[in-house]
């Protein structure tokens, strides 16, 4: 029996449970030149996170920014990195920002929970990256490092925020075949990705 009635278009959506852990969230936005380089370093950086219980992390990319919502008013994406333990999470952000944003060209990182109570400083620690070239600056209202790279330079907010949350949860999808339920399941991310923001 379903907790809440819930049909769409005719087909009953069904409430039992899900599996969910206690988590700590980052939120990282990341920006670039134009799209193409600020999504393709938003998935490299997210790459092998599909579920704590046997990746490093969760993460994903949560949308994209358009120049009027980034710092430098260039074109951003914006992603969300989980881990259970503070350290870890902060080790995976140093890691993906690092290996996956840093050497992707023309980006920057900035933290994207301004909000947040708890912050770390992973932009310090990515800044031993400059080998002693790199410099603090504060720009665009935001304490930043700016690390010499190939191309220019990187830039990478001091600290980034982090929050409670929860992470995992479950979509069963039950069809007659596998067509009809990867048709499904295709719909459900295009609702998703048309129609909701964060």
């Amino acid at each position: 029996m379903s907790v809440v009635d819930l049909r769409v278009d005719g087909v009953e959506v069904e409430e039992t449970f899900a599996e969910a852990f206690p988590m700590y969230c980052s939120r990282v936005l990341i920006t670039a030149m134009n799209e193409k380089w600020a999504l393709t370093a938003a998935q490299v950086a997210t790459g092998f996170a599909s579920s704590i219980i046997m990746s490093p992390a969760e993460a994903a990319v949560e949308s994209l920014a358009s120049p009027s919502e980034t710092p430098d008013n260039r074109p951003g994406a914006l992603i969300q990195v989980y881990h259970r333990t503070l350290p870890d999470l902060k080790m995976q952000l140093v890691s993906r920002i690092g290996q996956c944003v840093l050497t992707c060209p023309t980006t920057s990182a900035f933290n994207a929970l301004l909000d947040a109570k708890r912050r770390m400083r992973v932009g310090a620690t990515l800044s031993k990256f400059g080998d002693g070239f790199e410099k603090r600056d504060k720009v665009f209202g935001r304490d930043v490092w700016r690390i010499p790279v190939m191309e220019g330079e990187f830039i990478v907010e001091d600290s980034f925020g982090v929050a409670k949350a929860i992470a995992g949860g479950n979509i069963l999808i039950l069809a007659e075949n596998v067509e009809s339920g990867l048709k499904a399941a295709e719909a459900a991310v295009s609702a998703v990705k048309n129609g909701v923001r964060g």
